[in-house]
C-alpha cells in the first residue's frame, strides 16, 4: 500500500544518521531535537502552506486540528456517513455533536444535504476526502454563506488536487495520516497543516498537555491557556517521514499509472458503475471503486476476487468502521441518536456503499499482476451478470 510497500534503506538510513549524533534525544522537545521539526518544515513546503505540526497518529491530527480550530462543547460538526470512524471519535472526544450526512454519487459530502443539516449550534464541516476530492466549491461557499469553520481530514487523500489545489489547504486546517494504508508510511503519525498562525499554535499546544511553547522559557516554566493531551511526534517516527517525503512523487505517479491502465481496460464492462469525480485529474491513483447491482452482487463480487488472489479495501471488506449507519456504539450517546434506526437516517450512503467494490491500487504493481487483477474483474461481472 503505498508508501508502506517502500520502506528500505532510506528510511534505515534516517534513523541511522538521528542515532549518530554524540547526543540523542527522541523526545521532540529535549536538547538537540531536529528530525520532527525537519520533517514539519519539508511537509509544509511540499503542501504550499506557513505551517505543518507532525503528531502520533492521523487520529490525533483531527483531533489536534478540530481543537485548534476552537471545536467545543456542544458545537454541532457536520462531516460524511463515509469516512473511518476516527473523526467522528475526534469531535466526539472535544464535547462536539457529529452530524453525519449522505454521500452524493462522488462518494464525498453531498452539498445539499450539508445545507439541510446546518443549524444555529453548526460551528464547523469536516469535509473527508477518500482518495479525491469532494465538491469543494460547493462546501466551501456554504461555509462562508453561514459563517462554519472548513477542516479538512484529508488522511486517505495526500497528493490529492481539487482544481489545482492540494487536498488539505483550501480549509482552515487539514489533517493527515501516515498509517500503513496511506500515502506515506511512518509506522504510525500524522500531521496538520495551516496558513493560520493561532490555529497552529492552539493544536500543538493541545498536542502537548496545552504547553504554549514559548521562545526562551524553560519548558517547564510554559504557561498555557487550554487543556491538552499527549499526543506528540517521537524523533525515529520523524526520520521514516522524512525518507519517505522524498519519495511522494514516486509513489503517486505510479499509482496514477496503474489505476489508469486497469480503469481503461474495465470500462467496457456495462453492469458497473465506475465512480463519479469532482475533479477526476486531482484524484489519487492507489484506489479504485465501482458500484454493482445491489449487496449481493457486491458480496459475490468479492468473493470472485478472493478466490483469485485480490482483496477490497474497505467495501465490502470493512464496511463497520466506515459507515455511521451501524456505529451504535458511539452515536447513540447522543439525544438525537438515541432509540432511532441509524440505518435509516443515511439510506442512500447505506445502499451506495454496500453495492460497492473498491480495490487498492499498489505501486509497484506489474503489468502482469495488473492484467491478472483485469481478468479477475472481467470475469467477476460476467458471473453477476
Amino acid at each position: 500500500m503505498a508508501g508502506a510497500e517502500l520502506i528500505g534503506r532510506e528510511e534505515l538510513a534516517e534513523i541511522q544518521e538521528l542515532f549518530s549524533h554524540e547526543k540523542v534525544n527522541l523526545y521532540r522537545y529535549g536538547g538537540g531535537n531536529y528530525k520532527a521539526r525537519e520533517f514539519e518544515e519539508r511537509f509544509a513546503d511540499y503542501m504550499g502552506v506557513q505551517y505543518a505540526h507532525a503528531v502520533s497518529s492521523g487520529t490525533a491530527a483531527i483531533h489536534c486540528a478540530l481543537a485548534g480550530a476552537g471545536i467545543g462543547s456542544g458545537d454541532e460538526v457536520i462531516t460524511t456517513a463515509w469516512t473511518f470512524i476516527a473523526p467522528v471519535e475526534a469531535i466526539s472526544a472535544l464535547g462536539a455533536i457529529p452530524v453525519p450526512v449522505e454521500i452524493d454519487e462522488t462518494y464525498h459530502l453531498d452539498p445539499a444535504e450539508i445545507e439541510k443539516a446546518v443549524t444555529p449550534d453548526t460551528k464547523a464541516i469536516v469535509a473527508i476526502p477518500m482518495w479525491a476530492p469532494p465538491k469543494m466549491d460547493e462546501i466551501a461557499a456554504i461555509c462562508d454563506k453561514y459563517g462554519l469553520t472548513l477542516i479538512e481530514d484529508a488522511a486517505q487523500a495526500l497528493g490529492a488536487t481539487y482544481k489545482g489545489r492540494k487536498l488539505g489547504t483550501i480549509g482552515k486546517v487539514g489533517s493527515f495520516s501516515f498509517d500503513a494504508g496511506k500515502t506515506l508510511h511512518t509506522g504510525e503519525g500524522g500531521i496538520i497543516v495551516t496558513n493560520d498562525r493561532e490555529v497552529y499554535d492552539r493544536a500543538a499546544e493541545f498536542s502537548d498537555h496545552g504547553h504554549m511553547h514559548i521562545s526562551g522559557l524553560p519548558r517547564g516554566k510554559d504557561p498555557r491557556r487550554a487543556k491538552g493531551l499527549n499526543l506528540r511526534l517521537s524523533e525515529v517516527t520523524a526520520s521514516i517521514g522524512l525518507a519517505q517525503l522524498r519519495k511522494i512523487d514516486h509513489i503517486l505517479s505510479r499509482s496514477k499509472e496503474n489505476k489508469k491502465k486497469i480503469k481503461e481496460a474495465i470500462r467496457h464492462l456495462g453492469n458497473i458503475s465506475l465512480r463519479s469525480f469532482s475533479d477526476e485529474s486531482g484524484s489519487q491513483g492507489d484506489t479504485l471503486i465501482f458500484r454493482v447491482r445491489d449487496r449481493e452482487a457486491a458480496l459475490q463480487f468479492e468473493a470472485h476476487l478472493m478466490e483469485r488472489g485480490f482483496g477490497t479495501k474497505i467495501l465490502p471488506e470493512a464496511l463497520d468502521w466506515h459507515y455511521a449507519g451501524v456505529w451504535s456504539h458511539l452515536l447513540p450517546e447522543y439525544d438525537r441518536y438515541r432509540g432511532v434506526d441509524l440505518e435509516a437516517l443515511w439510506p442512500k450512503t447505506g445502499a451506495m456503499l454496500r453495492s460497492s467494490i473498491c480495490l487498492n491500487i499498489p505501486v509497484l504493481m506489474d503489468d502482469e499482476t495488473i492484467g491478472k487483477l483485469v481478468e479477475a474483474i472481467i470475469t467477476g461481472a460476467e458471473k453477476i451478470g
